[in-house]
């Protein structure tokens, strides 16, 4: 069998310094930030470039430092990086720098430290020198880890969260979500998908493609990102319709088709479930992987195309995920992406009008290879 294997990992977003295969932030220097520019790493929910202009001894830009450092605290953590000329979120080019005599690196942490409430752990300041553009300036890269402590109030007594590109004042219901974060599970699911084809399928295949079926191997698993252990959970699948389903995981149940909201569109979907619960199965523990199944989920594509596959995780207190991945077969290549147009999720209680996928980013692209084994 020849084989061709992704897995896409939708962690709250926290993949483009990761795909980036860098350095920890505060390991970073000046070639670090220079490959950020000619790489093109735009901004993102945990990414942020900052012009100098941004750091001054005014009050009013003390008071943008606290809201946008603890944006990132509120939400998944996240880099900012003082000292960058960005356009449309891409980074151009590094300013002209910082007077490290008048914005020191001990400026900027009594700025964090004092203008912001409760003061936030873990965070981490690296003042950079750049000696090869700008000999005698520098410039700042504040590492905010994800808080366990939050909500953090910034100066102006708001809080506020990151939603795309920008730092946003916190609804009511997501201050106290926060709020709830060491108490409730963070739950996240992750796919693992092989295109399984046989040789005897690519005989005929003009330039390498091929229209026949090809043969999705799923294999899923439930993580939890927060101390406090899941030890219920009710786990939705969302299979694209076009799909047929030869083999299901035990314990998944339901089948039927739902139409989905897909950039103005519905789609349809087959949605399956499945219960997790004590004392029948463990909880679902911090960085441990809870494997949905040792069985395969099989699924048969009808020929190339792109196809979806959905999640939808609740649990006790914990405001309700939703996540995807688009595959995309090409005859010879599989490619996974996470979901590039939103798509609106149904869900009970307080967001009854539903969740909504925005993360659009390209994850990992694989070629087929033999010597695998089959499924």
């Amino acid at each position: 069998m020849l084989v061709a294997r992704c897995t896409d990992r939708l962690a709250p977003a926290r993949r483009s310094l990761e795909d980036a295969n860098m350095r920890q932030p505060w390991e970073w220097e000046e070639d670090d930030i220079v490959a950020l520019i000619s790489n093109r790493t735009q901004e993102s929910i945990d990414l942020d470039y900052k012009e100098c202009d941004a750091l001054a001894l005014t009050d009013s830009k003390k008071n943008e430092v606290s809201k946008d450092v603890s944006a990132f605290a509120n939400s998944a953590g996240g880099t900012i990086v003082y000292g960058v000329i960005e356009d449309k979120h891409v980074p151009l080019r590094l300013d002209h720098g910082f007077d490290p005599n008048v914005i020191s690196k001990e400026w900027l942490e009594q700025v964090i430290s004092f203008r912001i409430k409760r003061t936030i752990d873990g965070v981490r300041i690296k003042q950079i020198e750049l000696s090869k553009s700008n000999p005698g300036k520098v410039v700042y890269v504040v590492y905010v880890p994800q808080s366990t402590r939050a909500p953090h109030q910034a100066s102006d007594k708001k809080f506020y969260k990151r939603r795309n590109f920008a730092s946003e004042p916190m609804e009511e219901y997501e201050i106290r979500d926060v709020a709830n974060r060491s108490e409730v599970p963070d739950l996240w699911l992750q796919y693992s998908v092989t295109a399984l084809t046989s040789e005897s399928t690519n005989e005929g295949a003009s330039d390498g493609a091929q229209s026949l079926p090809v043969r999705l191997r799923v294999e899923a698993s439930v993580m939890n990102d927060a101390a406090t252990p899941a030890e219920y959970a009710v786990i939705v699948l969302y299979i694209d319709s076009r799909l047929q389903i030869v083999q299901r995981w035990p314990g998944l149940y339901g089948g039927g088709t739902q139409q989905l909201e897909c950039n103005g569109s519905l789609v349809a979907y087959t949605r399956l479930c499945m219960n997790h619960g004590i004392p029948g199965m463990m909880p679902i523990f911090q960085g441990a992987a809870f494997k949905l199944s040792d069985r395969p989920l099989l699924l048969d594509a009808p020929s190339i195309g792109a196809f979806t596959l959905l999640w939808h995780l609740q649990a006790p207190k914990m405001i309700p995920r939703v996540g995807g991945i688009v595959l995309n077969w090409h005859g010879q290549t599989l490619q996974a992406a996470a979901t590039a147009v939103p798509i609106r999720v149904p869900t009970p209680g307080q967001l009854g009008d539903g969740l909504q996928i925005h993360h659009a980013q390209l994850t990992e692209f694989f070629n087929l290879e033999g010597g695998g084994k089959g499924g």
